[in-house]
């Protein structure tokens, strides 16, 4: 469902199958979840695997945000579907959980 995540100075954009809504109350739905691969952004039904590069990057970048991108096969341009953001606290946990449970020692 999510082909790419890019990094930005700001956060991530993060380009989605053509069927990926953000609905206007996404701010309750939004949970984090750590993962042997580093997390996972649960937003609603949709899962984004964030790899540890990523968390890494955001827990450095000047913002949390995640911005979304429709892509179709055969589109030129993008649409912007909506943002996020993550809250800062909450990725630093999930961060920590990571490398208290996977990270090698």
């Amino acid at each position: 469902m999510f082909d790419k995540i890019l990094l930005v100075s700001d956060g991530i954009i993060v380009i989605a199958a053509d069927t990926f809504t953000l609905s206007d109350n996404h701010d309750m739905a939004i949970s984090l979840h750590v993962q042997e691969h580093g997390a996972d952004l649960r937003i609603s039904n949709s899962v984004i695997k964030l790899p540890v590069a990523v968390l890494e990057h955001l827990e450095r970048a000047e913002g949390t945000n995640v911005y979304f991108y429709q892509s179709t096969p055969y589109a030129i341009i993008a649409p912007f579907v909506g943002g996020i953001e993550i809250r800062r606290d909450e990725l630093l946990k999930i961060k920590g959980a990571w490398e208290y449970s996977y990270a090698p020692s």
